[in-house]
């Protein structure tokens, strides 16, 4: 199984390689902390202000609803990401379908806004980092206008087929134009910083393990090449 980068590294990666520093949605938390580790492609939807006239073209009773094409877009492995203009007074999402989305195999939900039937839905599993909770449905407040287009979630330009990374740090945006490069970066600096770390847990001194010397990059590699076996204290 390959493993999945953490959102600190593709952000430092990306900050390094690329000089890319608004790469965080801010504002965000993980609806269940032990169950917010993701990496996805990035499908968009944009929420803006409802406007009653329009609010028909909303119900999910409406077989031409903005949301149907969602369900009949996403594919396993995508990650949706709603621009919900940081709105917290109703809840974007709700348990029926978030169900469809994860049957459907999405990787993962960022929102900059709230959901309802948050029990529901941690329960069930889907990995979400979003702003909040709400009980109202978003057709109190909001209406779903776009899907597939640039869109702005937490502060941060997301486009879609960006790579999203989540986990308990919060939600990482790599351009898809980085993403082969970035991702795989950011799984090895995480694996040299395990290694740092159980040195230093080991009892050695920063100097020349962080960053490392030739001779810590040279026992790393033997480390890694031995398959990460544990450092204890000598």
């Amino acid at each position: 199984m390959i493993p999945l980068p953490s959102s600190a590294s593709v952000t430092t990666q990306l900050l390094k390689k690329h000089g890319l520093r608004n790469t965080a949605v801010r504002g965000v938390h993980a609806l269940d902390p032990g169950n917010c580790r993701f990496v996805g492609r990035a499908v968009t939807l944009r929420y803006l202000p409802l406007r009653e006239d329009m609010a028909d073209a909303q119900s999910l009773s409406n077989p031409q609803a903005l949301m149907h094409r969602v369900m009949e877009r996403v594919k396993p492995g995508d990650a949706l990401v709603i621009d919900a203009m940081g709105t917290i007074d109703s809840g974007i999402l709700g348990e029926m379908l978030v169900t469809r989305l994860h049957v459907l195999g999405v990787a993962g939900i960022v929102c900059d806004g709230a959901m309802r039937d948050l029990s529901e839905i941690r329960n069930q599993g889907m990995p979400m980092l979003l702003k909040g909770g709400a009980p109202p449905p978003s057709f109190v407040n909001l209406m779903l206008v776009d899907l597939d287009i640039p869109i702005a979630c937490g502060g941060v330009t997301v486009c879609p087929g960006d790579s999203v990374v989540a986990d308990e740090d919060g939600v990482a945006i790599c351009p898809a134009c980085f993403s082969g490069t970035v991702l795989p970066d950011a799984v090895e600096q995480d694996r040299v910083e395990r290694y740092i770390r159980q040195r230093v847990a080991a009892g050695e001194g920063l100097v020349g393990l962080y960053p490392m010397n030739e001779t810590v990059v040279a026992a790393y590699r033997d480390w890694a090449a031995a398959g990460e076996p544990a450092i204890r204290r000598g």
